[in-house]
């Protein structure tokens, strides 16, 4: 029930209606994918409630509110946190706020938190797609005409304007890099190749060991959720093989701490039992024992030009902005060289 001394809020209706808050949101606000039927129970609630919405919050989206939204997978990866202070301050810098929002890779939190930065008053949006590959979300984000900068990840078709890191070619000098050290037997721990992200690493993986002769053995090649169990459940795996391999490439930072943590308490050495390398750079790899080896790009470059590109299609008319192609921007890698590799005790 609805207490007397206040009125009734969104949160009220979505209860009465039996749904989330973002789905009510969008019936009431004309904007975004609902069915009908939910839709007019939803406005039923909403009528029985004598709920009306903030006319005050409904003129504001009528101008620029300075707020950029972002959607991430997650904030327990240390490069998405990084990534968010960066563009956080550079947006302050011109500005603007941040409006942050963590899915978990789940498409249906992703889909909710893009209607509700789309439906409220951001001027445009840096989106980590989960969802990226749903063609009429894609569309539908074209048609809201704010500006949107997809990072990290690909979209359908890409559609929308996209940066991106060069991750097939960083992953295939990495591979080169153990393969010119003597490696034939090098694995694979990477994450969900749904992602194109994902997918490019894993397909310079498979380049690169097609191109050096060498075969393609699905026992070294560990694919999963970006989190510390899979480093620590693929790692095991690789180490109970009758011929383990002699160099691991890790795709993402995030599994890197479960596949150290497998490796100390298997009494591993490395290098010198096993060479190891990383896609993503973090602080800590450069003081670990040994430092770590890894493919690192310039994530302030990254912000930078996210920004920069937001930027140019706010101030450019709407009308005309939707009839600009995408851009698709790719940023370059360095391999750093560290301790955690060197040639094979034995193959």
């Amino acid at each position: 029930m609805v207490a007397r001394n206040r009125h009734p809020s969104l949160k009220d209706v979505a209860q009465l209606a039996g749904t989330s808050i973002a789905t009510a949101s969008r019936a009431i606000s004309g904007r975004g994918y609902i069915d009908d039927r939910k839709k007019q129970s939803i406005l039923e609630a909403a009528k029985t409630l004598n709920y009306l919405p903030n006319l005050q919050a409904r003129n504001l989206r009528q101008q620029s509110s300075f707020i950029i939204g972002l959607i991430i997978p997650n904030l327990l990866n240390a490069y998405y946190t990084t990534l968010a202070d960066s563009l956080s301050q550079i947006l302050y810098e011109k500005g603007y706020h941040l409006w942050l929002s963590s899915t978990r890779d789940d498409a249906q939190a992703d889909e909710d938190m893009l209607f509700d930065m789309l439906g409220y008053p951001v001027d445009g949006l840096i989106w980590v797609p989960t969802h990226g590959d749903d063609e009429n979300l894609v569309k539908y984000i074209q048609e809201r005409r704010i500006p949107t900068v997809a990072i990290v990840r690909r979209v359908y078709k890409d559609l929308l304007d996209t940066i991106v890191f060069q991750d097939t070619a960083g992953t295939e000098v990495a591979i080169q890099h153990l393969i010119n050290l003597g490696h034939r037997r090098i694995a694979y721990i990477g994450g969900d190749t749904r992602y194109s992200s994902n997918h490019d690493r894993w397909r310079g993986y498979i380049n690169a060991l097609e191109q050096a002769g060498l075969p393609i053995d699905a026992d070294l090649i560990k694919l999963g959720p970006n989190w510390t169990t899979l480093g620590e459940m693929a790692a095991n795996e690789l180490l109970q093989l009758k011929r383990p391999p002699s160099a691991i490439f890790v795709a993402s930072n995030a599994i890197m701490a479960g596949v150290l943590r497998t490796l100390s308490q298997h009494r591993i050495s490395i290098p010198g039992s096993l060479s190891i390398v990383c896609f993503d750079d973090l602080d800590w790899f450069s003081f670990s024992v040994p430092p770590i080896t890894a493919i690192t790009h310039d994530h302030n470059k990254l912000a930078n030009t996210a920004v920069d590109l937001l930027m140019k299609r706010i101030t450019t008319n709407r009308d005309v902005a939707g009839e600009l192609s995408p851009l698709f921007i790719t940023i370059d890698f360095d391999l750093v060289l560290r301790k955690s590799t060197a040639p094979p005790a034995h193959e």
